[in-house]
């Protein structure tokens, strides 16, 4: 990620763009509605029950692991969410720093950052790299594994890389994607000369055949604790399920890679005439044989989908030193007119939550469930000022150079980012969060009581309790309390007559879940 040369001060500053686009939004908030939430209830059930998470579908031990470390670590400042989300963080490092390595290997010294930033600058790694997210773990193993097969004709060392990113893998979850990543580089010397010689081969035997090892010695140690295979394997994703949706990855990849795809595109036809060469043919390989393994994926989300940034960040790299100057000043200035925009609107928004102008905006504001709008917040106010500061100054100031449209793009989205998080993480964290129902539970139910639920799902019931302190049973018919949930437009179902209801509500702009709470009479 670093070239040999004395560390400069242009490199100091792209470092902290990259904890400027880290560190925002992983801490300060509880566990939000969605993947945060579902990942911190299995983090959190692991610690209640004080058991180790195995390789299942629910926890692949490799990221709770982690995520626990860095929650104990930090118990002392931080919420145990907040904690545990600095695990994401690492991971996402961890990402940064091996495809820049990647990147050095397949085409030199300078496209190390090029491909760093390209990867933060992509639009789906945004919300999910700042989110407790399990699949952070798997996009920081596959870099590694990556970084091995691209290493074998130069480095000897290479087979402790490729070796030690399987074992990475498999401890995510990821074996299927372990198995993938093997088998391409076993391929690879059919296809490139550089992957023939005696030192890549021995390489690579070595790193297969102590990934090899790694797995037998992991499958023996699973089998022991009774797992099945289905658990082992990860099978419930490519079995069952509704349906299959082979369309699901591709059809995303428009914006969910942008900028990393139309760089990618410019290199692959660049380089159509000598396409045998490691740096085309290795993230092409990953790309097709990614998009074929996650056709059969019965359960496709944005999150698994992080893996298939890498090789397009990795081809665009390649791509930006050969952009022709009309489409990288398209880039650039595409990225300061939108986000500057957003920048805007988001300027708006924050006058009609802080100061109750314009007024029809701030009324919207507050039906869609924002607390405190019409109050300012100085410190909100300040947060932002410096930062649309700093991105101005940064536009102002920017250098040419082949950098300069990623640069810009991936500066003014971190600066994006930035600045929702100052002017509005509290409100989307009571917007977003179980918190409020919690308290309000909290507030009724004494401490020693617990709750039956009715049609709560286990996600929302596992987040009550652990906001409101209180045993949430669903099964429980001897608890003094009942708590009760609905949807939109579904009747409340027939309570008997000796539960009394205390309270009613939902999260704060939710017309989605409705929470009914009794007590006996």
């Amino acid at each position: 990620m670093f070239s040999k040369r004395a560390f400069s001060l242009p490199q100091f500053g792209l470092l902290l763009l990259c904890a400027a686009w880290l560190l925002p939004g992983l801490v300060g908030h509880a566990p939000w509605k969605g993947g945060d939430g579902e990942h911190f209830v299995q983090l959190w059930l692991l610690l209640q029950s004080d058991v180790a998470p195995q390789a299942d579908s629910a926890t692949p031990p490799l990221y709770y692991w982690v995520a626990m470390a860095t929650a104990w670590l930090t118990s002392p400042i931080l919420d145990l969410a907040d904690g545990a989300r600095l695990a994401s963080g690492l991971f996402i490092a961890l990402a940064l720093f091996f495809v820049a390595r990647t990147a050095r290997v397949l085409y030199g010294a300078e496209a190390g950052w090029a491909a760093a930033l390209i990867l933060l600058g992509c639009l789906g790694l945004l919300v999910r790299g700042h989110e407790l997210n399990a699949a952070t773990a798997q996009f920081a193993a596959a870099t590694v594994m990556l970084d091995g097969i691209a290493s074998l004709p130069q480095d000897t060392r290479s087979r402790w890389v490729l070796g030690g990113g399987t074992a990475l893998m498999l401890l995510a979850g990821g074996a299927a994607e372990a198995l993938l990543f093997l088998t391409l580089a076993a391929l690879l010397p059919l296809w490139l000369t550089d992957y023939r010689s005696p030192a890549a081969i021995r390489a690579l035997a070595w790193g297969v055949g102590g990934a090899l090892l790694f797995g037998a010695a992991w499958l023996a140690f699973l089998a022991t604790q009774q797992i099945p295979l289905r658990h082992v394997f990860n099978l419930h994703r490519w079995l069952g399920g509704d349906g299959l949706r082979p369309g699901f990855y591709p059809g995303i990849l428009g914006w969910y890679a942008w900028p990393a795809w139309p760089l990618a595109a410019w290199a692959v036809y660049r380089g159509r005439r000598h396409w045998r060469t490691p740096g085309i043919m290795l993230p092409i390989g990953a790309l097709a044989g990614l998009l074929g393994l996650y056709a059969f994926d019965a359960h496709p989300g944005e999150e698994q989908g992080l893996i298939l940034l890498l090789p397009l960040a990795l081809l665009g790299a390649n791509g930006l030193f050969t952009l022709r100057r009309g489409a990288a000043n398209a880039l650039l200035w595409f990225g300061v007119m939108l986000f500057g925009f957003i920048g805007l609107m988001l300027w708006v928004y924050w006058s009609a939550h802080d100061l109750g102008r314009p007024a029809r905006l701030a009324a919207r504001l507050t039906k869609l469930g924002m607390s405190g709008v019409g109050e300012l917040r100085p410190w909100a106010l300040a947060l932002g000022l410096v930062v649309t500061l700093i991105w101005v100054g940064f536009l102002v100031r920017v250098e040419r150079s082949p950098l300069r449209p990623v640069l810009v793009w991936t500066a003014s989205m971190t600066f994006i980012w930035v600045l929702l998080m100052a002017l509005f993480q509290a409100p989307l964290d009571r917007r977003l969060s179980y918190a409020s129902v919690g308290g309000e539970l909290a507030a009724r139910v004494p401490a020693a009581d617990c709750i039956q639920t009715v049609q709560v799902r286990s996600q929302q019931r596992l987040l009550l309790a652990y906001h409101s302190g209180r045993q949430l049973a669903p099964a429980d018919i001897g608890c003094n309390w009942l708590l009760v949930e609905t949807r939109r437009r579904e009747a409340e179902p027939h309570i008997p007559p000796d539960w009394v209801k205390h309270w009613e509500g939902a999260r704060p702009g939710d017309r989605t879940d409705r929470f009914h709470l009794y007590g006996r009479r």
